[in-house]
């Protein structure tokens, strides 16, 4: 009888102990260096958002927060890195719609599962693309620019610098009923640099990363790719007013942990960025770069990522894009 009630208070000072510092370690979350792993080159609109989320979460914790950017493999490389580390909060995921819901359908095998391998957090931002090409580029209009293109013994090239790129130009490839040709890149900063010297004739980019050269003159936008008009941009046309319907695609920010990652620490790490995207601050940068804040929770942001999976998984088929 003794020895019972012994191993019962072993038992019970075991999980007491393990209870305590589960809840020592999510009170003294976080207690050093955060890294945030985005999937995309500097000077991509996921990049440039995670630059603010960072330094407002340095303010908010009193931590090292740095950025490191790894792409490639439309964002894969960087969601297996990220699956290498502890599951302790210490390293998250700033990521889009590419890794968490259009990877599935673009390629033929996935060396990890989105929903599975990852941890929702929070929401940031939405954003749509826009058809770009060089101002001195023969269309001018989106009914232009696809009787060009119909014009032309061989197809006008797009350059992608992200999936949401491609998928954008895939759509509206196939709702106009024209050919053309795909050029791959690492990032949107070089896609947007090939459009600039005619090694390619256009591209779909978020208005983040064209923002400087439209302002400059140097990029001319047809249409956006969102139901509506952008508020940084009220006189250019969605495609739909463009005459184009049934192309629109938007992207999104989001913030993911490893799964296995204790829940409390979890909630406070989407607290922290929850705050950031709710700020005044933050909801003024994304209305200038044509964005939308998205203030979800984790159980939000998992419906949103499951839709946007079935989403992709139409545009991959209806498109007739070749998986990788």
């Amino acid at each position: 009888m003794r020895f019972r009630v012994a191993i019962v208070l072993c038992v019970a000072v075991a999980l007491a102990g393990a209870m305590g510092w589960r809840q020592a370690s999510a009170e003294a979350y976080p207690s050093r260096r955060i890294n945030l792993i985005v999937p995309f080159p500097a000077g991509s609109a996921t990049d440039a958002v995670t630059r603010r989320l960072a330094e407002s979460m340095r303010v908010d914790t009193g931590v090292t927060v740095l950025v490191e950017n790894k792409p490639g493999a439309d964002g894969n490389l960087a969601a297996l890195s990220v699956l290498k580390a502890e599951a302790d909060g210490y390293t998250v995921f700033v990521t889009t719609n590419s890794t968490q819901a259009a990877n599935v359908s673009l390629f033929n095998e996935m060396p990890y599962d989105p929903k599975a391998d990852f941890a929702p957090v929070a929401g940031i931002m939405t954003i749509p693309m826009m058809l770009a090409v060089k101002p001195e580029f023969a269309a001018k209009t989106v009914a232009e620019f696809i009787a060009f293109a119909k014009s032309r013994p061989k197809p006008l090239s797009f350059g992608s610098g992200n999936t949401s790129s491609r998928g954008a130009a895939e759509l509206f490839r196939y709702r106009a009923g024209i050919e053309m040709q795909h050029v791959p890149y690492r990032g949107m900063p070089q896609a947007l640099t090939d459009v600039l010297s005619g090694e390619i004739d256009c591209v779909f980019a978020d208005p983040a990363s064209a923002q400087g050269l439209i302002q400059d003159g140097r990029l001319r936008v047809l249409a956006v790719t969102s139901a509506e008009r952008l508020e940084s941009m009220p006189e250019v046309p969605t495609l739909a007013q463009a005459g184009l319907s049934g192309a629109e695609l938007t992207a999104w920010v989001g913030v993911f942990v490893r799964t296995g990652t204790p829940p409390d620490i979890v909630a406070k790490l989407g607290q922290v960025v929850l705050g950031f995207v709710k700020s005044k601050d933050t909801g003024a940068y994304l209305q200038s770069v044509g964005a939308k804040p998205f203030p979800a929770g984790p159980d939000e942001l998992k419906a949103f990522e499951e839709a946007d999976t079935r989403r992709w998984a139409e545009i991959v088929d209806v498109a007739k894009i070749e998986k990788k």
